[in-house]
């Protein structure tokens, strides 16, 4: 699998290089049934001990990143690093990180 950040190349960029349109969004990424529980590991100003959250999976059909997890946290849509586990300290479970994408614009 190529690394997920790279996608941004194949992308039309907005509002310089960090959004991408509302429709652009919808042709290219589907949700899917599928939930994984992941962390920001403190990049959203609040899970700096690992606090985990969980949301619907959204897949691509960008050519060679069909198998990237990715989910959308408010307008911010955020690929799953699946390399990485990061330590919940309340719980004790190791979860992986979500790293941000791009925007996605409002219609």
């Amino acid at each position: 699998m190529m690394n997920a950040y790279t996608m941004r190349n194949l992308m039309e960029l907005g509002n310089y290089n960090t959004s991408i349109t509302r429709e652009a969004f919808e042709a290219h990424f589907t949700k899917t049934k599928e939930s994984v529980r992941f962390t920001f590991n403190g990049w959203d100003g609040k899970s700096y001990d690992g606090e985990s959250r969980s949301a619907k999976v959204i897949r691509t059909n960008l050519p060679g990143y069909e198998e990237v997890r990715l989910v959308k946290v408010g307008k911010h849509l955020c690929y799953i690093e699946e390399d990485t586990s990061i330590l919940e300290k309340a719980t004790g479970e190791k979860h992986p990180e979500a790293s941000w994408l791009v925007e996605v614009e409002r219609a």
